[in-house]
């Protein structure tokens, strides 16, 4: 836990909310910030700010507000709404404090308004701040597939509009000529599970991607983080001239949030194989599924399936 994290947690638990009030936090930062509560239920965030936060979205698990205060201020509040979320919301805001610690207000505020607006999804479908190490693994795969489209040349708005696995789509990536379905294994598997019976159900020809990933030491050859592999992501759409806010937004939507707890686990990628997905390839397909079931997880042998790999 951050320092900032254990802060916040002791000045709430000095408040008597009966008696009313705020504490201060004693960071260094263009912004103020407070904690109080909001109800006895209900612990808030509070930012005492020279400027507005003019569009300030709330969800079902965060009350936000900017009201103007007497002395022309004004304080701009997250308030928790629901209990079960409170270790993600205090991780959240440490990481916003720490995220908006810029020269000037001004920027700080802006940097509010965007790391709020990425947390916003994580904390309505999650109740934990960090993704388990098999589903690192596979953001890791669809991450992997994306890079090697930019560095193949295709511009980096096209390639992240194809991203769409994310969002809730059946497959990962869609693009005008091929979809692409990316599977994320261990080494030394001899299957891959299959979510849906969705998922391969398309009449068009698309692809199969498998990677063959690995928790490894920190110190083999070519291991990587997947906070190293998001930031090498950013840098080559910003290199092509590309602003990486899209893949911000994915990510979020993904249930990654950019914090160095992503830097501790490493991995390694041994392999990746591709294979066609046609009408002749092993699958299960929704007009062959009675009506009665309404979905279906299923597995395939790896190497049953050589004759399709590219």
């Amino acid at each position: 836990m951050s320092g900032k994290e254990n802060e916040l947690r002791e000045k709430w638990n000095t408040i008597n909310y009966y008696s009313g009030g705020a504490l201060k936090l004693s960071v260094k930062h263009p912004l103020e910030w407070y904690v109080r509560y909001a109800t006895p239920e209900h612990k808030s965030v509070v930012i005492v700010s020279k400027k507005a936060i003019r569009k300030l979205d709330s969800s079902k698990c965060i009350d936000a507000t900017c009201n103007q205060r007497k002395d022309g201020k004004y304080a701009i509040s997250f308030t928790l709404m629901d209990r079960k979320q409170e270790d993600v919301f205090i991780t959240m805001a440490g990481d916003i404090i720490e995220y908006s610690n810029v020269e000037t207000d001004d920027v700080a505020l802006l940097k509010v308004l965007r790391r709020y607006n990425a947390w916003l999804k994580l904390l309505d479908h999650k109740s934990n701040a960090v993704l388990g190490s098999n589903t690192q693994k596979g953001l890791i795969g669809e991450l992997l597939f994306l890079k090697e489209k930019i560095e193949d040349g295709m511009l980096p708005s096209v390639a992240l509009a194809g991203w769409v696995g994310s969002e809730g789509a059946d497959q990962d990536f869609v693009y005008a000529d091929c979809w692409h379905e990316i599977k994320s294994t261990w080494a030394s598997s001899s299957e891959i599970s299959i979510s849906s019976v969705e998922q391969l159900d398309r009449n068009d020809e698309g692809e199969l991607v498998i990677y063959r990933i690995d928790k490894c030491a920190p110190d083999q050859p070519k291991s990587f983080t997947l906070y190293g592999l998001v930031h090498e992501v950013i840098e080559l759409i910003s290199r092509r001239g590309e602003n990486p806010d899209e893949l911000i937004f994915k990510l979020g939507s993904a249930g990654y949030i950019d914090m160095k707890e992503y830097d501790k686990q490493y991995f390694n990628t041994s392999s990746k194989q591709v294979y066609v997905v046609n009408e002749l390839f092993p699958r299960i397909r929704r007009a062959d599924v009675p009506t009665e079931i309404t979905n279906a997880e299923y597995q395939i042998d790896i190497p049953s399936i050589k004759s399709w790999e590219k």
